[in-house]
């Protein structure tokens, strides 16, 4: 099966050292120099996959997947980590969001879609993959517009208030409490929204369809123009996501350029819970591969 490209903006000529450096002044760019946007990004290390919160990847192998069954499958995730007891952290009851929160940073599925606010740590998240697959394929890095409507940090309510409060044409921002080390280091925060059928998400987002060429691309056309004194294009007539390509053959080089400018190592970014052996594990076994739901 033929997977539609992402609509990302990449330097398609030049000698390698120059498309990266020009790839990392593209990041560079739209993060910092058009501050009327706040940019919140996300790396994947395969551009394969599609823009998917871990619970629907869960879902789709063994139910069709819509809010219900999302609803039902998050449920009974949460009510499994509070029989576990995960819900007390550090002396505090999470609520039912910061508990997801948690739960995602460690590999459970969630609804949740991980954020940071920072490009190179999504940028190294695009580098690096558990998967040695992943490293011989393109990967992507998201920028996402930072949504209007944000739920609080230890919003009390539960999910399933939350989640039916949702709106349905667009995401909300969620930024997290400090429940985890992975959480604090990756500067992590989060988007979620009602199931949506759009182009290679599962989100209300606006992402574009390249099909009529990248050159009519919003974040092409911004890139192409930097230092132009004519007018810019406008960032509010783009849409929710601008993507930028992460060429395999560069994957190696940009690890080592972050690794040494940094300091990011997988061990950095994905400290292990040592106080919480059990929550891995339990993460583990509700993975986005566990099936849904689980036999009996």
């Amino acid at each position: 099966m033929t997977i539609a490209s992402w609509p990302w903006w990449h330097q398609q000529t030049g000698p390698h050292e120059y498309r990266i450096r020009e790839l990392l002044r593209a990041i560079w760019d739209l993060h910092a120099m058009y501050g009327q946007t706040t940019w919140l990004w996300r790396g994947q290390p395969n551009a394969a996959h599609n823009i998917v919160p871990g619970v629907h990847s869960r879902i789709v192998p063994s139910e069709r997947l819509d809010d219900a069954q999302v609803l039902a499958c998050t449920q009974d995730l949460i009510d499994a980590a509070k029989r576990a007891a995960l819900d007390v952290h550090e002396g505090v009851r999470l609520p039912d969001l910061a508990l997801l929160a948690m739960l995602q940073h460690h590999g459970a599925a969630t609804p949740l879609l991980d954020v940071s606010l920072d490009p190179l740590v999504a940028l190294y998240m695009a580098v690096v993959s558990s998967n040695a697959e992943d490293d011989l394929h393109d990967g992507a890095l998201f920028a996402f517009r930072r949504p209007k409507t944000i739920i609080p940090a230890f919003e009390s309510s539960s999910f399933a208030k939350t989640y039916a409060a949702l709106p349905a044409d667009q995401v909300v921002f969620y930024s997290a409490p400090d429940v985890s080390e992975r959480l604090r280091i990756q500067r992590g925060h989060f988007l979620t929204g009602r199931v949506a059928a759009g182009f290679r998400t599962t989100l209300p987002l606006g992402i574009e369809d390249p099909s009529e060429g990248l050159a009519n691309i919003w974040v092409y056309r911004l890139m192409n123009r930097r230092g132009e004194v004519r007018r810019q294009p406008r960032l509010d007539q783009g849409t929710d996501v601008a993507v930028f390509r992460v060429t395999g053959n560069f994957k190696t080089r940009l690890r080592a350029w972050l690794e040494d400018r940094s300091g990011l190592t997988p061990a950095f970014v994905l400290p292990t819970a040592w106080h919480r052996p059990h929550l891995d594990a339990f993460c583990q076994s509700h993975g986005r591969k566990t099936p849904w739901p689980a036999a009996v």
